[in-house]
Formats: C-alpha cells, sequence, structure tokens
C-alpha cells in the first residue's frame, strides 16, 4: 500500500508541476500572441524580418554560451556540486560575451554582408548583451528546475512575455529596433525573477561555489562541452536555417512573412512543450535510476498524447489559415496564412517530439543526441539550399516534408537511448 500510494504521489507531483509550469508557460505567451494583432499594425513585414535575423542569430550564439555547462545542473546528486556548474556556466557566458562584443565591433559590415542584410547593423551591438541575459536564464532555468521551484519558472516565463510585449509597444518609434530592443527587455525581465529570489533562497549553498569546485565539475561533466556544444550549435543553426537562408536569397519582406507565420504557430506550442520538457527531465533522470524499465514506454505514450492534441489545430489551420491570418493579423498579412496551411505539419511533428529529446540530454546518451543534430544540421541545410531558387510554395514544402522525416527519425533515436539501460 505505501508503494502504490508513493507511485500515486509521484504522479500527482509530475502533473501538479506541468500544470503550473503549463500555466505560466499559456499567460506568458497569451501577453504577446494577444499583442501580435497590434503589432503587426505597428511595424512592417521588413521590421519582423530584422527581428527574425537577430532573434535566428541570438539563439545559434545562445545554445553555447554557457558550453553546455546548465544542462548538467540536473545531474549531480550534491547541491553544492549543481552549484557550481550554474555559477561555471555563468562564468563561461560572460568570457564568450566579451568576444562576441569585439567580433562585432571589428566586423559589423563583413557580418551585415554575410547577411544580406544592412538593416541589422546597428543592433548587432546588442547582440553580447542578448546572449550573456539568456545564458545566465538559462542556467538558473535548470538550477531552478532541479530545485523543483516550478512556481518560480512560470513567474519568469510570465515576465519573459510581459517584458518582451511592453518594450516593443513602447519603443515602436524605432521601427525594427523597437521589436529587437523590446525582445532584449524581455529575456532581461525573466532573468531578473531568477536574480532576486534565487539569491534571496538559496544563498546559502551559492556562497559556498569556490573557484575550486568549479573547475574539479568542469572536468567531471567534460562531456557536455566536448560532445553536447558541436551538437546543439548545430541543431540550433539548423533550426534557424530557413530564417538564414531566406535571409541570403530572399528580400526581407518574405523574411519577415515567414518568421511571423511560424512565431504564431510555433511559439505556444514550443513553449508548452518546453514546460512539459522541463518536467520531463526530471522526471526521466528519476525514472532511470528508480525504474529504468519504465522510460521507454513512457516516452512513447507520451508522444502519442502529444501527437493526438496537435491534431484538431492542424485540420483547423489547415481549412482556415488564410482567412484566420487576415483577419488576426490584417490584410497584409493573409499571405502568411497561405504559408501556415503547410507550416503547421512541421509544427505539430516537433510538438509531439520535441518534450521527450531531454532522454539524450543524459550522460551516456550525449553521442546519440549529437549524431542525430549532425544529420540534421546537414539534410536541412542540403535540402533548403537545392531548393532555393524554387520558389516559395515549393520551399515551403520541402521543408516541412524534411521536418516530418527527421523528426520521425529523431523519435526513433529518443526511444533507442530510453531502451539503453537494458544493455548497460
Amino acid at each position: 500500500m505505501k508503494a502504490l500510494r508513493a507511485v500515486k504521489s509521484g504522479k500527482n507531483d509530475f502533473l501538479r508541476n506541468v500544470l503550473t509550469l503549463m500555466t505560466g508557460t499559456t499567460l506568458a505567451q497569451a501577453i504577446p500572441i494577444a499583442a501580435m494583432p497590434l503589432l503587426t499594425r505597428l511595424y512592417t513585414p521588413e521590421d519582423f524580418g530584422v527581428l527574425a535575423l537577430y532573434m535566428s542569430l541570438a539563439g545559434m550564439i545562445s545554445v553555447i554560451i554557457t558550453a553546455r555547462y546548465e544542462v548538467a545542473v540536473m545531474l549531480p546528486e550534491r547541491d553544492e556540486d549543481a552549484a557550481s556548474l550554474m555559477a561555471l556556466s555563468v562564468c563561461i557566458a560572460g568570457a564568450i560575451s566579451l568576444v562576441l562584443l569585439l567580433i562585432v565591433y571589428f566586423f559589423n559590415e563583413g557580418i551585415q554582408t554575410l547577411l544580406n542584410s544592412k538593416a541589422i547593423g546597428s543592433w548587432l551591438y546588442l547582440l553580447p548583451i542578448t546572449v550573456f541575459v539568456t545564458g545566465v536564464w538559462q542556467a538558473l532555468n535548470y538550477w531552478n528546475n532541479r530545485a523543483k521551484k516550478f512556481k518560480r519558472l512560470a513567474v519568469s516565463r510570465v515576465m519573459q512575455g510581459g517584458g518582451m510585449t511592453v518594450g516593443q509597444f513602447a519603443l515602436s518609434s524605432l521601427s525594427a529596433g523597437g521589436l529587437v530592443l523590446g525582445y532584449l527587455v524581455g529575456q532581461a525581465s525573466g532573468l531578473w525573477v531568477f536574480l532576486t529570489r534565487t539569491w534571496r533562497e538559496d544563498r546559502r549553498v551559492l556562497s559556498q561555489v569556490t573557484p575550486a569546485s568549479m573547475f574539479e565539475n568542469a572536468g567531471r561533466y567534460s562531456k557536455f562541452p566536448k560532445y553536447s556544444t558541436v551538437g546543439a550549435l548545430l541543431d540550433n543553426t539548423a533550426v534557424q536555417m530557413p530564417i538564414l537562408m531566406l535571409s541570403k536569397f530572399y528580400d526581407t519582406h518574405v523574411v519577415g512573412v515567414f518568421s511571423l507565420t511560424f512565431r504564431a504557430l510555433n511559439l505556444p506550442m514550443s513553449l508548452i512543450a518546453a514546460s512539459f520538457s522541463q518536467v520531463l527531465f526530471q522526471r526521466f533522470v528519476a525514472l532511470q535510476r528508480e525504474s529504468p524499465e519504465r522510460l521507454a514506454p513512457f516516452v512513447v505514450k507520451l508522444f502519442f498524447g502529444l501527437l493526438a492534441l496537435m491534431t484538431p489545430i492542424v485540420g483547423f489551420v489547415w481549412l482556415f489559415g488564410p482567412e484566420l491570418f487576415g483577419l488576426v493579423f490584417g490584410e497584409t498579412w493573409r499571405q502568411a496564412g497561405d504559408y501556415a496551411k503547410v507550416l503547421i505539419f512541421a509544427v505539430a511533428i516537433r510538438f509531439a517530439v520535441s518534450p521527450l529529446s531531454t532522454v539524450l540530454a543524459m550522460d551516456h546518451n550525449i553521442k546519440i543526441g549529437t549524431l542525430w543534430q549532425m544529420i540534421y544540421f546537414i539534410t536541412v541545410t542540403s535540402t533548403l539550399y537545392v531548393f532555393r531558387d524554387a520558389g516559395m510554395e515549393k520551399f515551403l514544402l520541402a521543408f516541412t516534408l524534411h521536418e516530418i522525416a527527421l523528426y520521425s527519425l529523431y523519435l526513433g533515436f529518443i526511444i533507442f537511448g530510453a531502451k539503453r539501460h537494458r544493455f548497460g
């Protein structure tokens, strides 16, 4: 009976944690999503194109800004070791941001030429600040996840969404710069929640961090910078590849329409999935330690559940995409609805698979995750380059079919990783 009660208690805790994060995520996204119909009337597609390119650059750099040590924060048994990894992540983020500042200062014009965008030049100087803030937020995010501070995680996400929206409205006179600065305001707002509450409540553990403990844990978890960093960079660059390709071979208007379409479809889904992912990581680690034979069936069950959630949304967007986007965002954005009819299938498969990928973030599965990331990077880059001149309709179709095929492969890798304990 005690064992049964423990199982039920574990399930209740899991569902409660997911609900807490989903509530925070829903609120966080309700604000910018509600604001998008107004923002699309204040900013042009070209402005959104600049924001998309800026966020792509920030996203690619942010994924390696801490050398992936922030992911390892979840793994140590001792809180003191986890705190050392968090502090190490922050230090690495600071060092890389300083190097990035020098690169932007000396090679600004070259970067503009490479990206085929003069409009982004002035805003590149904000990039080191943005990625540093994001890196610190990521480190504290994993620390709070480890400590099961899910309410704090939810509040931070709400502050991100609210801060970004307020900033983008307040700075609309700056055109594209208002969108970029608003994005930075949102990231900083979310970080502020973590900084104030984490230091106040966890000061005892954090104060025990020393340079020696940071170096010790850097060596102990060196697999993350050795293997996970390259894979994560390839993975994130691949995710941003549509924006980079469109920026290189199309005009900023097309980039803006594509980015808003994918953002409108993907943001609510991806951030809800991120809420699952954070709670699942902790759940996966616990299952591997306590009941490893249950991990793979749990992964499969979750996949079909997440896919079922997306089915009615896919049908609705497929039937009413152009009308929906024209009504919500204005007739200027009706073309985005045509894009959405195709892209919704890519969003659906990502939503169903991505939360499960934390199985491959476990120590013994890092190489498997890196292998998939390399495959994905090569195939998406090749696919989009081949179809770069085929027109937007074929470009979008090729991208979507690629996503369905590669994320299906990803699911296979994840299930294999979940079963690996049986052979080790």
